[in-house]
C-alpha cells in the first residue's frame, strides 16, 4: 500500500482542529479538496477516519489508532528533509516564533539576542500565544515566546519574563492620581482584558482571577490583533480601565502615556505578575532536543532575566 504524505498531513489537520473548515483553512485550502482526500485515504485505509456528526467531527476507533503513527511518519519525513538540507546547505537554522501580544520592547530585546547566536536562526511574529504553541506541536518552530499558562501539556517552558500588572486610564481618572492601584479598588468599574482574547488559556485565567477579586464588569473592545487603538478610544471615550503589562517602554506603554492617558502600576503583594516564557515541543525535537534546550538557556541568560516593575 503507498500512502500519500499529503493525505496523512491533512488527516493530522483535521484530526487537530477537528473541524474540516478550520483544518483548510491552517492548510490554506478549501474544505472540499481536503474532504476528497481525506475520503480516498479512508479508502486507501480501508475504513474511516472520523465520524462525522451535523455539529461536530470526532476520531473514528480507526482514526484513533491511527493518528499516532502518522504523526511520527510525518515527524520523520520532516526530520529526514532537514537532515537531507543540513547536508547541503549546513545547520538547520533555530525558528523561534514569538507572539505579537508580548511587550513590544520585550520583541526587540530578543531578536538582538537571536542575532548574537553561534547558531543561524529565524524569528517570526504570527500572532497569539496560541498560535505559536501550534507552530510548536506541528513542527514549524524549535522555540516559542508564549505567556504563560501554557494550554498545552506537550510543551516544556522556561521562564524569561515577568511583567507587573498595570492599569491604563484617562489622565483625569480618579486612578490616575495613584502611584499604585490595588485589584480592590476596580470593584465598580468596567475593565478592559481585550489583550488576553486571543489566547483562551490566558484569557480564563486572568477572568477567573478577577472574578475572584469581585471584579465581575468586563467588557470587550475589540477581539482582533491590531486593535489597540480602537481599544484605547474606548478606554478614553467611555471611561474604562484597561489591565494591561506595566511595560513603559514597550508600544503599548507608549500608548497609554500622559498626556492623555496614564498608566499606574498595580500592587504586587496581591495581584501576580505577567509571566512570558520561551517553550518547545520535545516529541517534535528528537535530534535536536539537547540543541534547542542549550539555546533557550543561552537566549534567557543573555536576556536577563526581565522584570519589569515600577
Amino acid at each position: 500500500m503507498d500512502i500519500d504524505f499529503t493525505r496523512l498531513r491533512y488527516f493530522v489537520a483535521v484530526a487537530d482542529e477537528l473541524h474540516f473548515k478550520r483544518a483548510a483553512d491552517k492548510l490554506m485550502i478549501t474544505p472540499p479538496p481536503l474532504s476528497k482526500q481525506i475520503k480516498l485515504l479512508e479508502k486507501e485505509l480501508g475504513g474511516p477516519l472520523f465520524e462525522r456528526g451535523y455539529h461536530d467531527v470526532r476520531l473514528s476507533p480507526l482514526g484513533e489508532r491511527l493518528i499516532g503513527p502518522a504523526r511520527e511518519i510525518l515527524r520523520q519525513v520532516e526530520e529526514f528533509k532537514a537532515t537531507a538540507k543540513h547536508g547541503v546547505q549546513g545547520p538547520a537554522p533555530l525558528r523561534l516564533s514569538a507572539t505579537a501580544y508580548a511587550p513590544s520592547d520585550l520583541l526587540a530585546q530578543l531578536e538582538t539576542v537571536l542575532t548574537d547566536l553561534p547558531v543561524p536562526t529565524e524569528f517570526g511574529v504570527p500572532g497569539s500565544g496560541t498560535e505559536v504553541a501550534a507552530k510548536l506541536i506541528a513542527g514549524q518552530a524549535e522555540l516559542g515566546l508564549i505567556h504563560l499558562p501554557a494550554g498545552d501539556k506537550r510543551l516544556r517552558h522556561k521562564v524569561v519574563a515577568s511583567y507587573q500588572g498595570a492599569v491604563a486610564v484617562r489622565f483625569d481618572d480618579p486612578l490616575a492620581a495613584k502611584d499604585l492601584v490595588a485589584i480592590e479598588e476596580l470593584l465598580d468599574r468596567e475593565v478592559v482584558i481585550d489583550f488576553a482574547r486571543p489566547n483562551p488559556v490566558v484569557l480564563a485565567g486572568l477572568t477567573r482571577q478577577l472574578n475572584s477579586r469581585g471584579v465581575h464588569r468586563i467588557v470587550r473592545t475589540t477581539n482582533q490583533r491590531g486593535g489597540e487603538l480602537e481599544m484605547a478610544t474606548a478606554v478614553f471615550n467611555r471611561h474604562l480601565v484597561a489591565l494591561v503589562s506595566y511595560a513603559p517602554d514597550s508600544f503599548i506603554g507608549k500608548m497609554f502615556s500622559p498626556p492623555e492617558f496614564k498608566l499606574v502600576p498595580i500592587d504586587e503583594s496581591n495581584w501576580p505578575p505577567a509571566r512570558i516564557a520561551l517553550a518547545w515541543a520535545p516529541e517534535r525535537l528528537r535530534s535536536r532536543l539537547t540543541e534547542v534546550e542549550q539555546a533557550a538557556e543561552q537566549i534567557a541568560d543573555r536576556l536577563g532575566p526581565v522584570h519589569r516593575g515600577a
